[in-house]
């Protein structure tokens, strides 16, 4: 389709929202009869129906909702390619998104921050923070250029270099006898009471986690859930057991009365990973990995962000 029928990707793009003829021609500024004009156009176009009638309602066919998707983000890309060219042709600001999660090493953020590529002196970074499934689903979405990802399983969508790898940890009093041993093993954690982060927060993290490492399995032992290092550190205090949390947590919360332990299991190591879409091409987010990988301590091939 040509440069000019982005208005049938839009039209199918907010069609596919309201699922109401009315509502969407409104939110187009257009009148109903030229948005179904649209429809029927793009029907035709390309030879099968993204919408069908069943009575006063609209229903969108699973060509329709595929379709719907692409075209998104269609437009956001070409949004995008509009705002990032201006930008090189005024010698002005390029944005470059970049997510975060409560797993990421703040020393990588210290890494996205500081850097500076040659071809892109107007370069500015922004963060944003939320959990690895969210920015994940925001990444395939073209909300973010580049993520940091944990514990994220792997998808051909998505291309990732590791920059980081880290165990999980275990969070006790001083005075637990726990506290004498140099790592703390999956056996052990099965007789003691352990507060976990809660499912929510990272499924495909939590279910290896009580899958491998067996916390509070024995008869008497229980599991407490929470969102935060610091409710963890709050329910260690209080004598509900001990926690099990990422490393960069881990650290943030220990002070006295509390001292950390790592996990002894190889295949609970939480790799962070890199990450853009497959399809992504923009030569600013190429540059950025390849500085960025350049900039860690043991420099690693970026060879997985090859698209």
């Amino acid at each position: 389709m040509s440069g000019t029928d982005t208005k049938y990707l839009r039209a199918a793009v907010v069609l596919m929202e309201e699922l109401n003829f009315s509502r969407a021609a409104t939110k187009l500024n257009i009148g109903q009869s030229a948005l179904s004009k649209q429809i029927g156009h793009l029907h035709d176009q390309l030879g099968y129906e993204l919408f069908v009638r069943q009575g006063r309602n609209i229903m969108a066919t699973a060509a329709g909702e595929v379709y719907a998707a692409q075209a998104k983000l269609s437009l956001l890309h070409a949004e995008r390619a509009v705002i990032d060219s201006r930008a090189v042709t005024q010698n002005s600001e390029i944005i470059l998104h970049v997510g975060k999660s409560p797993y990421t090493d703040p020393y990588l953020i210290t890494n996205v921050l500081s850097l500076r590529l040659p071809f892109f002196p107007n370069l500015r970074v922004t963060l944003t923070s939320k959990l690895a499934v969210d920015l994940s689903h925001d990444l395939l979405n073209g909300m973010l250029d580049l993520a940091f990802l944990t514990g994220i399983p792997e998808t051909s969508l998505i291309s990732s270099v590791s920059v980081a790898k880290q165990r999980f940890f275990v969070v006790l009093l001083e005075q637990d006898d726990l506290s004498r041993s140099t790592e703390i093993t999956a056996d052990q954690l099965s007789v003691r009471s352990c507060v976990l982060f809660d499912r929510h927060v990272h499924p495909y993290l939590y279910d290896n986690l009580v899958r491998r490492a067996r916390p509070a399995t024995v008869p008497g032992t229980s599991l407490h859930h929470v969102t935060t290092a610091e409710e963890a550190s709050q329910f260690v205090s209080r004598g509900l057991g001990v926690a099990v949390i990422t490393q960069a947590g881990a650290w943030r919360i220990a002070r006295e009365g509390i001292t950390i332990r790592p996990l002894a299991d190889e295949d609970l190591i939480l790799e962070t990973k890199l990450a853009c879409r497959s399809d992504n091409q923009a030569r600013v987010v190429s540059e950025f990995v390849r500085a960025f990988v350049r900039s860690l301590p043991q420099k690693q091939s970026p060879l997985g962000l090859a698209g």
